[in-house]
C-alpha cells in the first residue's frame, strides 16, 4: 500500500500499484479510480493530504458489506488513528493526487494534528446524526450540503462521487439514493449534469437547506 511511499521514497517510487502511484518531485503520489491508499490492519504511519480529487474511508463488515464512513477532497487532511493499526481502509474515488506526511512525534507535519483531529469527529458526529433522525430524502439533502459546503460560493461542483458510493454512506440502497435525487430535482432545488449526472447545479440552496432541518 502507500504506507511505503512514506517510508523510503526511494526504493518504493512508481513500482507499485499498477505503476499509478508515480511520485513528483513533491512527494504527491497520483492514483487512479478505486485505487488503495491503505488497507485495515496496515501500521499507522503516514498521514495524507488531498491536492485533487477525492478519497473514501470505509470499513468492511463481518458480512463483507462495505460501510463508507466519510469522504475527503481537495484540501482536506485523512489517515489520522488514534492507535498505531489502521482501523479502515481509505481508496481514491476519482483519479486523485494526495501528499504523503510521517505521523511520528518527529515528524513536520504543515497542520495541527489536534484540528484534524476534532475536524472528523465533528464530521462524523454530524454524520452519525444525519442517518438515524432524518428521512432518505433529508439525508440525500444533508449529503448535497456537506458537497456545497466544500465549494463556497458555487452554483455549480462535481460532486465526483457516485450513487453507490453515496448509498454506502448514508445506508441507503442505490434505487433510493436516485428517487431522492429525482425529488430534488423535480422540486426544483437542483438539477445533475455530465455524463454520469455528478455535477450538481443549485437551483435553491435554502430549499435545500431547509429539507435537512
Amino acid at each position: 500500500m502507500l504506507q511505503n511511499h512514506a517510508i523510503n521514497y526511494t526504493t518504493a517510487r512508481g513500482h507499485r500499484y499498477g505503476g499509478a502511484a508515480a511520485t513528483t518531485k513533491d512527494q504527491s503520489i497520483r492514483l487512479k479510480a478505486d485505487e488503495t491508499i491503505y488497507s485495515e490492519g496496515e501500521h499507522a504511519l503516514t498521514i495524507y493530504h488531498v491536492e485533487a480529487g477525492a478519497v473514501r474511508i470505509y470499513r468492511l463488515t463481518a458480512a463483507g458489506q462495505r460501510y463508507i464512513l466519510s469522504f475527503y477532497g481537495k484540501g482536506e487532511w485523512f489517515g489520522l488513528e488514534t492507535g498505531d493499526i489502521r482501523t479502515d481502509f481509505a481508496e481514491a474515488v476519482c483519479e486523485t493526487c494526495v501528499t504523503p506526511f510521517r505521523a511520528n512525534h518527529d515528524a513536520v507535519v504543515p497542520i495541527d494534528l489536534l484540528h484534524i483531529a476534532l475536524t472528523n469527529l465533528a464530521k462524523a458526529q454530524h454524520k452519525q446524526l444525519v442517518i438515524t433522525e432524518q428521512s432518505a430524502l433529508k439525508r440525500v439533502a444533508a449529503f448535497v450540503c456537506e458537497m456545497a459546503d466544500r465549494h463556497p460560493g458555487d452554483c455549480e461542483f462535481d460532486m465526483m462521487i457516485s450513487r453507490s458510493d453515496i448509498a454506502d454512506y448514508l445506508g441507503l440502497t442505490v434505487e433510493t439514493v436516485a428517487r431522492c435525487f429525482t425529488k430534488l430535482r423535480e422540486k426544483r432545488i437542483l438539477c445533475l449534469n455530465g455524463k454520469l449526472q455528478r455535477i450538481v447545479r443549485l437551483l435553491d440552496r435554502d430549499a435545500l437547506i431547509s429539507l435537512t432541518i
